[in-house]
């Protein structure tokens, strides 16, 4: 089973490898973001969007906390502004439950933005 800090990894990846399906497989049947998109075509149209105004660059893990079927991933996201080519640090908390033996991604907090002109 692949660990619930390496999904927010692959997602990384995922993104910039313009992979939409598989950013949608990760997430919880029963998560916000599956209720707003109810299928991997409703996503693909909001994610063209997405990449023409952000891509993801690194994520770095503060702090992982597992809790039987549940885990709680603090952590920091770059993401480039591509309108003003400048660096965006988001630190999340993602929270993941157990679904079918695998990981997935229950609910994401934006919990501060800080911009960099980098």
């Amino acid at each position: 089973m692949i660990k619930a800090e390496n999904i927010l990894q692959n997602r990384l990846e995922y993104f910039k490898n313009k992979e939409y399906e598989k950013i949608y497989d990760i997430y919880s049947c029963n998560s916000d973001f599956r209720q707003f998109f109810e299928n991997s075509e409703k996503y693909k149209e909001h994610f063209n969007g997405l990449i023409e105004i952000f891509m993801p660059e690194t994520i770095e893990i503060y702090k992982v906390l597992y809790n039987n079927e549940s885990a709680e991933i603090l952590f920091l996201e770059k993401v480039r502004d591509l309108k003003e080519d400048k660096l965006v640090y988001y630190y999340s908390k993602s929270y993941f439950v157990l679904e079918e033996g695998s990981w997935k991604i229950l609910k994401e907090i934006r919990e501060s933005t800080l911009n960099k002109g980098v």
